[in-house]
């Protein structure tokens, strides 16, 4: 959503636990982006936020300049990403191509999520998170808001569960779709599961009202790329993520 401290930025807010901060104008100025850091720094000191997450479109006129005032000003490199869209208008219904439970149905506890996910990042040619599974939950909770556990679905066979999606309209918004998370378990990928389950996790998208998609993965996640391209996601992008913690007395 637009925002009075980035011009030409889109801000996700989750404080008192963070700040995303996501490049929009690929012209942005040098000036305005050190005007609007201040502004959020000195919010971020005045909320004790734990941490800013700040995204740089790679190809920006800017780019160089901006990313090194985020160095400057103690952030950190974390990944490489591509963001990819999808238009969901011709999306084929797959809703009900796999058995799911979300975190709304009383069989599944938000122990078991946890741990399925845990599992699920295992193995992961994404860069490892620095998060606790506890913090990544408590993170969708503060951005997804009210029935946010509906969102926390896990696929399953007749052999147990397969993987996790957690769908989502994103907040500021009444028609993009994205996936807060999305993986397989170990055990579960090269087997086409993971396509499968991508595809009908577009398919909860468009059932929640969603009109197109908007994902990403790390640049050295071939396998999730392969699965964009499979279910007709096209390359939109690509950004570098940088992190800034805090520690407050």
């Amino acid at each position: 959503m637009c925002n009075p401290y980035l011009p030409g930025m889109k801000i996700l807010d989750g404080s008192p636990e963070y700040i995303i901060i996501e490049q929009a104008d690929p012209r942005l100025k040098p000036e305005e982006w050190k005007q609007g850091l201040s502004k959020i720094l000195l919010r971020a000191k005045k909320q004790s936020l734990q941490r800013i997450q700040a995204v740089l479109l790679r190809d920006g006129r800017n780019y160089e300049n901006l990313a090194n005032e985020l160095i400057r000003r103690g952030f950190v490199y974390y990944s490489s990403k591509v963001d990819v869209y999808r238009n969901l208008s011709g999306l084929t219904d797959q809703t009900s191509m796999f058995q799911w439970l979300s975190l709304k149905d009383e069989t599944l506890t938000e122990a078991e999520f946890i741990e399925i996910w845990r599992e699920c990042m295992l193995l992961s040619d994404n860069t490892p998170s620095s998060l606790t599974m506890e913090q990544h939950l408590q993170s969708v909770k503060k951005e997804l808001g009210s029935g946010w556990e509906y969102s926390c679905r896990v696929f399953y066979d007749n052999k147990g569960p397969k993987g996790i999606s957690i769908p989502h309209i994103e907040p500021g918004t009444s028609n993009e779709g994205r996936l807060f998370y999305f993986g397989v378990l170990p055990q579960e990928r090269f087997k086409g599961s993971g396509t499968k389950m991508h595809g009908q996790s577009l398919s909860f998208l468009k059932e929640m009202g969603a009109e197109y998609y908007i994902g990403s993965t790390h640049l050295a996640n071939q396998k999730m790329q392969r699965v964009f391209e499979k279910n007709g996601c096209e390359a939109k992008a690509y950004t570098d993520v940088f992190y800034k913690y805090f520690e407050h007395k």
